[in-house]
């Protein structure tokens, strides 16, 4: 498949256009990673025999941060979308807002009371040393 059609390629594509100027392309960015993770990694937790508690609640908290980021990026493209179909109606504010929790609730349910959210790493760069 050409690069031009994958999916970072369209991104970067939108991100020079006109109306890409005006859209979070971070957050599609991370989008286009979080489903890359999902498709490639999400049922991954490795051995069988290896896997325990600890691995795979670590793995769901991994899973949860990228659904929690593809839910973002597919919130910014439903109302990009949602711009181009209903030209006269305005956007559903309410449901923007919701969407990914709604979709947080939908996809983990009840282990969300077990899943901590992922901290992001610190930046090396800019730790401050030991004392």
């Amino acid at each position: 498949m050409p690069a031009d059609k994958l999916l970072g390629g369209t991104l970067h594509s939108l991100a020079a256009h006109a109306m890409g100027q005006t859209m979070d392309m971070s957050t599609l960015h991370k989008a286009r990673e979080a489903r890359n993770f999902i498709a490639h990694e999400g049922a991954s937790i490795g051995d069988m025999w290896s896997a325990n508690s600890d691995r795979i609640l670590r793995h769901a908290v991994k899973l949860r941060s990228a659904v929690k980021d593809l839910a973002h990026g597919d919130n910014i493209i439903s109302q990009w979308c949602h711009g181009l179909d209903e030209l006269h109606e305005l956007p559903p504010t309410d449901w923007i807002k919701c969407y990914p929790e709604t979709v947080d609730t939908w996809v983990f349910g009840s282990l969300r009371a077990l899943l901590p959210v992922e901290q992001p790493e610190p930046d090396s760069g800019s730790q401050t040393p030991a004392r």
